[in-house]
């Protein structure tokens, strides 16, 4: 009734055409009738070869129910679907054995990744760098900050030897034409790890963790005092420095163009009602610090033009109803003014001599700023003028600097340079920069810095109105069990510009630094960054 075409697709071999036989009874084997010509395909998994096209099997002439009977039979007797077959459905795949084919960009890949190892590990040199820089600017941490810049240094080798073996190993097994071995199990947990430390190192020897814990302070009696201004005009106090005068004993708080005196002593919370009381006004004066100088205290008043004025001023014998009643009717009176060329002062500190270098004279240093010509226009820039205390004549109205400390020494590493206080105390050079809440100690005679203590925090929002600083040692005799014995401490008075506030803190010396009472809310001293 017409002939039809059947085909059955199986891909990748070709048998011939005596492949497939019947056997008789006897065991002899007989080939298929001659009109079946059949080419049958048997999909075999054998890797990196090309798939050849497929065979059609066909058979022409015969009826649809004798071929289907024949494809039946061939599929039952074909070895290659019995289960003693090697090659079965059921088995693995075998990987090839020839050359993988390598691309050029392979190369080119492995080169790129090798580059961005070596990257990371000069992003850790980096690093044990900056530790280093951070260890020499400031002994107490020079030891521990080595260590971790050596740490950094090492890991950095490790990462660069380590890259360079993974770069070579890749290209050996390219050459070699291998297909495995590509994947980098260690690598990536060795470089999070390597990364994880540096971040935490630089973290705990940088500015981020320098400044410690910080609070409001609060009172506690002998160690956070604050001082009452009752006696005073409160709304018209700016206090804007601090002097100790021990012949007194007095505090000295310059404020606008008056002088309050408190007590000096650090007052207990049953004593610190005592009232402060005005000693000096001064017609025409912006006084910002002051400083004694031989039987003289000498007052430092910002002027409103490029010019300022050191002020002499000296105790007397006043009193304002004729009645005399001892400490209290003791005044300061104007003595004599000099004018200086310096603006926008603000510290007064007297050095004696020898002590800014072997054979220098006795200085007295003033800390303003100077207009200085920039591509920008005219900047503010600190200076630190030096006055010979011998050229305090008080014949002259004039005064000429002999010269200045190095302001790049003094601020480096400070975004605002702004100066609020100085002090000279027990062979060190103390300087407070308000906007930057620190206090900066030198050794004069080298210009390192020692120390740099952190600004406690009076009130919300006043944190950078530290204006006034004076350091004092009190002495105190023992009980009379310890004879001769004595007890000393330090205190630190503070000034708070606004609002108008006065402290007086004990300070605690741990591992040769001063360190701020627990209730000044500031624990840890800043480590330095020069």
């Amino acid at each position: 009734s017409g002939s039809s075409r059947y085909s059955m697709e199986q891909p990748l071999v070709q048998h011939p055409r005596d492949y497939l036989q019947h056997r008789s009874v006897d065991g002899s084997s007989t080939s298929t009738d001659e009109s079946d010509t059949l080419d049958i395909s048997v999909k075999r998994p054998i890797m990196n070869q090309s798939l050849p096209t497929t065979t059609t099997v066909s058979n022409t002439g015969q009826s649809d129910t004798k071929r289907r009977g024949n494809l039946v039979s061939l599929y039952r007797r074909s070895s290659v679907f019995s289960k003693d077959d090697p090659i079965s459905s059921k088995s693995k795949p075998i990987a090839s054995k020839q050359r993988l084919r390598v691309e050029p960009k392979s190369h080119f890949a492995n080169e790129r990744t090798f580059i961005q190892w070596i990257s990371v590990a000069l992003l850790f040199i980096t690093f044990s760098q900056l530790l280093y820089i951070l260890g020499s600017s400031n002994p107490d941490i020079e030891g521990q900050a080595a260590i971790a810049g050596t740490w950094m240094i090492a890991m950095s080798l490790f990462i660069a030897s380590y890259a360079l073996v993974i770069y070579y190993r890749r290209v050996y097994l390219m050459q070699n034409g291998k297909p495995y071995g590509y994947a980098d199990f260690f690598g990536p947990g060795l470089l999070t790890f390597a990364v994880i430390s540096g971040v935490a190192l630089i973290l705990a020897y940088s500015g981020e963790v320098r400044f410690g814990t910080a609070s409001t302070m609060t009172p506690v009696s002998g160690q956070c005092m604050k001082r009452s201004l009752s006696g005073v005009p409160v709304m018209e106090l700016q206090p804007s420095g601090a002097l100790v005068d021990d012949k007194e004993g007095l505090l000295l708080v310059p404020s606008l163009n008056r002088i309050v005196a408190f007590g000096a002593a650090l007052p207990l919370e049953g004593k610190n009602d005592q009232q402060a009381r005005i000693v000096a006004t001064v017609p025409g004066a912006n006084m910002e610090a002051l400083e004694q100088v031989g039987n003289y205290i000498y007052a430092l008043s910002e002027g409103t033009d490029k010019r300022s004025e050191i002020i002499a001023l000296e105790w007397i014998d006043s009193s304002l109803d004729g009645n005399f009643d001892g400490a209290s009717s003791r005044r300061l009176q104007e003595s004599h003014r000099w004018n200086i060329s310096l603006q926008g002062v603000e510290g007064m500190a007297l050095v004696p001599e020898g002590q800014l270098g072997e054979g220098s004279v006795a200085k007295l240093l003033v800390a303003g700023i100077l207009m200085e010509p920039t591509k920008n226009g005219l900047v503010e820039v600190l200076s630190i003028d030096a006055f010979d205390q011998d050229s305090f004549d008080f014949s002259q109205t004039k005064l000429d600097n002999t010269s200045k400390l190095n302001k790049k020494l003094v601020a480096k590493g400070l975004t605002d340079e702004k100066v609020g206080s100085m002090q000279f105390f027990e062979d060190r050079l103390y300087v407070l920069f308000d906007n930057e809440r620190v206090i900066r100690v030198f050794d004069p005679k080298t210009g390192l810095i020692i120390q740099e203590l952190i600004l406690p925090i009076a009130e919300a929002g006043a944190e950078k109105e530290w204006e006034g600083m004076r350091l004092q040692r009190i002495n105190k005799e023992a009980g009379a069990g310890l004879r001769g014995a004595s007890e000393s401490k330090v205190v630190l008075h503070l000034a708070l510009d606004s609002p108008a506030q006065v402290w007086s803190l004990s300070l605690q010396h741990e591992e040769g630094r001063w360190v701020m009472p627990q209730c000044a809310g500031v624990y840890k001293y800043r480590i330095v960054l020069t």
